[in-house]
Order: structure tokens, then sequence, then C-alpha cells
């Protein structure tokens, strides 16, 4: 059963008594135990919450064993996390920062530097277990924001969007039934810690079944391999990208991975190339699935028994999804925007009520913004975003459909496709494609390509070939600056 009235330290207490010497955290310097983690985070809780009375904590962590002993111990002196994106402009760290109300950065030792010069107090994360004080704060309450996460923004600022305790360890809790992890489960960890797929996937959900993760810092294909064999890892959690890259890797340097039960693909479509490269190398199938932070973030996914190739799945435990009409606001049993409810939806976006009323309506339905529809058994297919959509002539045309015909062609490696204004037909669709290394192609061959498996009216006008493409940090390509 699925329980909404829990908090996050609640799912991870409840996994430290059935045993504190069991692995919670790994990596490739060794183990870190139920009994360990805990005591370390409420240690690290006391430090915080005589530290600072601010209501955020930043973190300024790759993933790994000290991350998640940070983590939970901003959980335990009762305040929200906040991790940071390593990679983002001084800028942009801080318009965050100052957006959340922080007022502290806690990092690792060797990163402390880095983040002298926003002039905020960091606070190295060694003081912190150097130190303890006898104070108990507060227990957080299940509808207590948990973690602040800033999303990336297609326009504008990014928005912090409020996950509360309830959100995460019901989400993390539907996870674990609907992947069937137990205690023996170890999930790979290599997404960036500020990703949501990162927060609830591969660390909250090993933590809610008695099983544990392995960290890793970044995504090193090869380190990966050796990492997920070494360690035993049963579980990959990943976006297309990296498993396209992993495929590759295992290919020229096979490791033995057959101790590898499940992976699941999240965070962006999942290309037919890359789900059939990793059946055919890895033996087990790609499984896709779909949600976002807003949904804290797990929504559905596909199940090795129940795998619909072209949807991501059916809702997990607790999950409600249907479909509704952008132009009357009435459900559809067509085509529609996916709206989901359930105890996951976020609490809403911080200091920023307006866009919270958008996003979320009155009686708690989450409007996702992407465009999709229901399978007569439940599965659900996405089109596409609604904002990134583009309209030819009256005609709707989803980018991700045209990417995943263009990524057919034995010449591409991957593709971004967006709308471009035009005078006669109000947008047309244009694409940007990079090359397999080693291969030639012609714009003209590559149009007749798109000619032979797509409508006329979602053939795009130019095709533009380039070294490379604007990415995030998990190897996205960003459609908006494709513009």
């Amino acid at each position: 059963m699925v329980s909404s009235d829990n908090t996050v330290l609640d799912v991870c207490e409840r996994s430290e008594a059935k045993g504190r010497d069991r692995a919670a955290v790994a990596s490739p310097d060794g183990e870190t135990t139920y009994g360990q983690l805990m005591d370390s985070a409420r240690r690290i809780g006391r430090v915080l919450a005589k530290e600072t009375s601010a209501p955020v904590v930043a973190l300024f962590f790759p993933m790994s064993p000290e991350f998640v002993e940070a983590y939970l111990g901003t959980l335990y002196a009762c305040k929200q996390a906040l991790p940071l994106n390593l990679l983002l402009p001084p800028e942009e760290l801080l318009f965050i920062l100052k957006d959340s109300g922080a007022d502290i950065i806690v990092a690792p030792d060797m990163l402390a530097p880095r983040l002298q010069p926003l002039g905020f107090r960091v606070v190295s994360f060694s003081s912190l277990l150097e130190r303890d004080e006898a104070i108990t704060p507060p227990r957080p309450k299940p509808d207590d924001v948990c973690t602040l996460l800033y999303t990336s923004g297609t326009t504008g600022k990014p928005k912090g969007v409020m996950l509360t305790h309830r959100n995460l360890a019901s989400n993390a809790d539907a996870a674990v039934i609907a992947m069937g992890l137990t205690p023996t489960c170890r999930i790979l960890a290599c997404l960036p810690s500020f990703h949501t797929f990162a927060i609830t996937g591969t660390m909250l959900a090993p933590l809610a079944c008695e099983g544990s993760m392995a960290t890793l810092p970044k995504f090193e294909p090869e380190t990966v391999l050796k990492t997920a064999s070494n360690l035993k890892c049963d579980t990959l959690l990943m976006v297309p990208s990296m498993y396209r890259i992993l495929a590759r890797m295992q290919e020229r340097r096979s490791c033995d991975m057959s101790h590898l039960r499940l992976a699941i693909s999240g965070g962006e479509a999942l290309p037919d190339d890359v789900r059939e490269s990793f059946l055919r190398v890895f033996g087990i199938p790609l499984l896709e699935g779909y949600g976002q932070t807003e949904s804290s973030p797990v929504v559905s996914f596909n199940l090795p028994g129940a795998n619909c190739l072209g949807t991501v799945g059916k809702p997990i435990p607790g999950v409600k999804v249907k479909i509704v009409d952008i132009e009357t606001m009435k459900d559809s049993t067509g085509t529609g925007e996916i709206w989901v409810g359930g105890p996951g939806v976020m609490k809403g976006y911080h200091n920023q009520p307006e866009e919270t009323a958008r996003a979320v309506t009155a009686d708690g339905w989450l409007r996702t913004g992407d465009m999709g529809e229901l399978t007569p058994e439940g599965y659900i297919r996405i089109t596409g975003r609604l904002r990134e959509m583009v309209k030819v002539a009256g005609e709707m045309v989803f980018p991700a459909e045209v990417e995943n015909a263009l990524n057919l062609h034995p010449s591409i490696h991957e593709s971004g496709v967006t709308g471009q204004k035009d005078d006669r037909k109000g947008e047309i669709v244009v694409a940007f494609v990079v090359l397999n290394e080693g291969k030639t192609a012609t714009e003209e061959e590559l149009l007749a390509h798109c000619r032979s498996t797509l409508a006329a009216y979602k053939v795009p006008k130019n095709i533009f070939i380039r070294s490379e493409l604007p990415k995030g940090p998990t190897g996205k390509v960003i459609r908006r600056l494709l513009k």
C-alpha cells in the first residue's frame, strides 16, 4: 500500500529500523550502511538547525554519498533542500539563491572555493561532521515543503517547484511497488543530484525499499559500466542520450552486466534506435517512463511483462491521469493535454501564485503541458509538448515525431526540431541534425528520407547539418535554443 501520510524521513527510518547494518549507499570508494547514513544525517541536521534560521539550505554537490547525507541532514534540520545545478553560471545561481531565501550553501570541501565569489556563506561538508549540537529540531510534517527544485524554464526565469514530504515519500513508495524493487536491489545513481529523476528514482526509491544506490559524480560511460558491473547494480534509471552512449561503449568494451534486471528511460522521448540497440547489446528491454518535476516526478512507466511500445506505460499506484481537450477544456477520449492527479502533485511554484494557478487546477489536477492520449488498455501515449507544438497551416506537428523519423536515417547521430514563423503557413518545421562520425548526407537526401516516412505537412522545410546541438546537463536537446 502507498501511504500519503509519511515524510521522507519516515520512509528512510522505516528501512533503517529493518537493518542498520545493510548497505544504503555504495560508491567505488566503499559502502555506507543505513545506520551510518542516518546517524550522520541526524548529526548534520542538528548543526544546520543551529547554523541558519533560513527555511532553505542550498546544496552544491555531485551525486555522491555526501550529497545523500547532506540532503537528509537538511530535512532533519526541518528545512527545505535546494540542490543546485553545478553547471549554472554565477548569475543564474545568484537568482536561484536569492529567490529561494537560502542564506547558506553546503558544499564538499573541494567545491567550496568555487562558490566564494557569489557572496553567500559557504559551509564545507566536513565542518558539519566535525561538530554536533545538543538541540532537537522540530520534526517536519507531511505537507511541509521538503525540496525546492528550479526548472530550467522554457521562457523567462527558472521557477522553484515546491515538493512536499508527502509528494516525494508517496512517489518513492509508489515507484517501488510499480518497479517491483526489493531489499536486494541496487540502483545505479549517475544522474545529476539536482535532477528530479535522480532524487526520487535513484535515491529515495532504493532507500524506501531497504535497497541501496551506487553513486557516481558524473556520467562517464566507461566508468558507469565498470561501476555497474563491479557493484552489481541491477537497475538503471537514465535519460535516452545516456543509454545511447552506454550501448555503444558496451559494444566496444563489454562488461559483465548479467545481473541487470531493469532499465527505465525517462526525461525525454525514447528514440526507437536507442531502444533497439540497448536490447541488442544488453539483452533486456529498455522501458520508457514518464514524469516531470511538478509531479515528484514519476507518473508512469512500462514494465517487462507489460511493455507497450510507443507508450510511456500505465500510471503508477496512486497516480491519476486524464486527457483534456485543449479547446473545450473537457475530458477527452482522443488527443489532448495530459492532466495528472494524486499525492505527487506539487504544492506550487515558490513565490509565484499566478503561475501555480495556471499549472494546478482548483481541484488539484496538474496541467502537464504535454499532449497525448490514453489507449483502451490504459497506457499513456505522448505526442509532444503543447508549447513546442508547431502549427503548420492549422495542422499540429510535434517535434518528437519528426526527430524520431530523422533518427532512423543511418547517417544521423541525433536531431532537434522546432518551428519557424512563416507568412503563408503560420509556422514551418525546421530541423537540425548531427551526423554520425564518418558518415555523410545532403539536405536533399535527408528531406527525401522524411518524405518517405512522414505526412507532407510534417516534413521539415529546411534541415541544417551541425557539429553539435544545444543540450541541458543530462544531454537532452533544448529545442527552444534551436530557434
